[in-house]
């Protein structure tokens, strides 16, 4: 019994002694560089999202702060490990919108939908593109979309999406500060 017990305690020690770097991704991109340290996230309502790459937080932190270009570079690397990541093409496709390539956002939309069509951010960009291109009726049936996918939740992108279809019905322009 005492030997079963210290082989336990053994293991255990063991255990602890590497848990630090058996915690650690093989793939996790590199932090920022000092001079663009991303400060500390503070998750909303006590909630850490899941990341299935480490990437995707760096890649945040560049759209957060406007660095489109690096955004990019980040999200092809993340897109070379996880080739499926709705969320990485969902960021790639805002940073060509943002960088003003259109063409290309709608494209990264369009794949992270088809590889998730209930994803939430890929479909409301998606809606906002049509909404930029005057075209009410489809940004309505993407609503349509949300609206099935959050259900009574409580949803963002649909809140978000209501509110610009109402001011696009009022005349007003989405200004770029919305997205």
């Amino acid at each position: 019994m005492t030997s079963r017990l210290i082989v336990s305690a053994l293991l255990a020690g063991l255990f602890l002694c590497h848990a630090p770097a058996l915690a650690r991704d093989p793939y996790a991109e590199p932090a920022p560089a000092a001079a663009e340290e991303a400060p500390e996230a503070k998750p909303k309502k006590n909630l850490v999202p899941f990341r299935q790459d480490s990437g995707l937080i760096t890649a945040e932190y560049y759209l957060s702060t406007r660095k489109y270009a690096q955004a990019l570079a980040v999200l092809s690397r993340v897109l070379e490990r996880h080739p499926q990541s709705a969320d990485a093409y969902t960021y790639r496709g805002y940073a060509y919108y943002r960088l003003g390539d259109k063409k290309r956002a709608r494209e990264n939309f369009a794949k992270a939908v088809a590889i998730d069509p209930t994803h939430l951010g890929a479909n409301r960009y998606i809606a906002q593109s049509y909404l930029d291109a005057g075209d009410l009726s489809r940004a309505l049936e993407q609503m349509q979309v949300i609206r099935m996918t959050c259900g009574p939740a409580d949803c963002e992108e649909l809140d978000e999406l209501e509110a610009a279809v109402n001011r696009y019905r009022k005349g007003q322009r989405v200004s770029e500060e919305d997205r």
